[in-house]
């Protein structure tokens, strides 16, 4: 009894040891940003479709940066996501193309084949996988008709000009309203984007680890893609809170 206790007594040591090296570290270290889903406590599922490209360059990588929209997506609490597969899977069966944009009646039925509460749609409006990296893109997130008394919107408004007018909300979210959009072009070049790169990396190995000396970064096409869809969720999920605001969130980030 008496090795017992002289072992548990080690243990509570050890632990409290550890817990005074994470209070004294606190400074040096930061979990990163979470977003968190407006709809909590109920999880919600959702489907991601492939980026279309309009950004005008060929070279574009869109299943790459869908991956990213994909792996940052499943990072917010409260949402889960399917596997962009299981996605393409069910537009191949359906003989629903992957090159152009499905249509709204399209998107409907892939969502409704998958189980999925909302499908996650959009294109990529700007796109440079060099130093300085670049990356704009618009997404809405859909709902099938009858579920939970939200419209279907045209897609294809995904293709509008950063900076134009955006819809008029036409009532809160319990009711029929106005597509929850988010767009953004993100100039690594820019100061902006640079101070929000430095929030966002706080607690992110890959991203603390692509920092030079001079607090700039270097990272790949597809860390910085994250970074981007990051902020454009955090922005959607604000706008579909039950506090939106009137329109939708598009934001230049840099030029």
């Amino acid at each position: 009894m008496d090795r017992q206790f002289s072992l548990l007594s080690r243990l509570n040591r050890m632990v409290c040891l550890i817990l005074g090296m994470t209070v004294v570290g606190g400074c040096q270290y930061k979990m990163p940003t979470a977003l968190d889903s407006p709809w909590l406590p109920r999880q919600e599922v959702w489907a991601i479709a492939p980026l279309a490209n309009e950004s005008g360059v060929s070279h574009v990588d869109r299943l790459g940066v869908t991956d990213s929209l994909v792996l940052e997506t499943a990072s917010i609490n409260g949402i889960d996501v399917l596997p962009l597969n299981r996605t393409l899977e069910v537009m191949l069966a359906l003989d629903i193309g992957l090159d152009g944009i499905p249509t709204t009646s399209e998107y409907e039925q892939i969502c409704r084949v998958l189980g999925a509460d909302a499908i996650l749609v959009g294109t990529i409006m700007a796109y440079n996988p060099y130093q300085p990296l670049r990356l704009g893109s618009s997404i809405q997130l859909l709902r099938p008709q009858g579920r939970n008394s939200r419209v279907v919107m045209d897609p294809r408004s995904l293709s509008m000009a950063v900076g134009e007018g955006a819809p008029r909300s036409l009532g809160p979210v319990s009711r029929p309203s106005a597509p929850v959009q988010a767009s953004g072009i993100f100039d690594a070049e820019n100061h902006g984007v640079l101070i929000a790169m430095e929030a966002y990396s706080e607690g992110r190995s890959t991203q603390n680890l692509a920092r030079s000396d001079l607090g700039l970064y270097h990272l790949d096409m597809d860390d910085y893609a994250e970074f981007v869809f990051h902020q454009l969720l955090r922005r959607l999920l604000e706008e579909a809170g039950p506090n939106r605001s009137a329109g939708t969130a598009v934001a230049l980030a840099g030029s």
